[in-house]
């Protein structure tokens, strides 16, 4: 992206004219046409959407955005000229159109969480072991024994599937072995939200 020092926005709400702001520093080289960023507006915070990049600006007092929301623009240059041209045809609001073209998620800028299970053996299953489980829960050791079998991670959904077992299962097999258990949390900002991920190894 190139770098810009303006952004002109149209933000969220239906005051029927375009802003422009400062681009901090800190955020030129990562903002463009059709990127959702975070304004100062009035006394609040407002979200807005990108429509032009201009290098210099006449308005007077000029504000710095506060943030940019996703990593990339959401919208291209394209479909900001068709919403551009359904304002005009049907005689309604940019705004109202935009809101139409961007998800929920997206306009309101929320952060939600997908929790991803994935199983890979951490050492290797003593066979004594196995057989010791295999009387007291059958299931739960023909799960352990799929796992141990395993050469990469696999997500825990696709292996059950694959034994034909079930959560229960496996919630039960995490419960027996719960002090090998161990969490990985991370958070990857995008579009519409973060992700994080439970590995469990054995």
């Amino acid at each position: 992206m190139a770098k810009a020092n303006y952004v002109r926005v149209i933000i969220d709400r239906a005051i029927h004219r375009e802003l422009d702001y400062a681009v901090p520093e800190s955020l030129t080289g990562r903002i463009g046409v059709g990127s959702r960023v975070r304004v100062p507006f009035r006394e609040k915070s407002a979200l807005a959407t990108v429509v032009a990049l201009p290098e210099q600006t006449e308005a007077k007092g000029i504000r710095p955005i506060e943030a940019i929301i996703g990593d990339a623009p959401v919208l291209s240059e394209e479909l900001l000229e068709l919403a551009r041209w359904i304002g005009t045809y049907y005689c309604c609001p940019i705004e109202t159109v935009m809101r139409s073209m961007l998800p929920q998620v997206i306009r309101r800028a929320e952060i939600g969480w997908k929790k991803q299970l994935s199983v890979q053996p951490g050492r290797k299953i003593d066979s004594d072991e196995l057989e010791k489980l295999r009387k007291r829960a059958p299931r739960q050791a023909e799960l352990l024994e799929a796992i141990s079998n395993l050469e990469r991670p696999m997500r825990a959904a696709q292996l059950l599937r694959q034994t034909s077992l079930d959560n229960q299962t496996l919630r039960a097999l995490v419960k027996r072995l719960r002090s090998c258990v161990r969490k990985l949390w991370f958070a990857t900002r995008t579009l519409t939200s973060s992700s994080s991920q439970l590995q469990i190894c054995f």
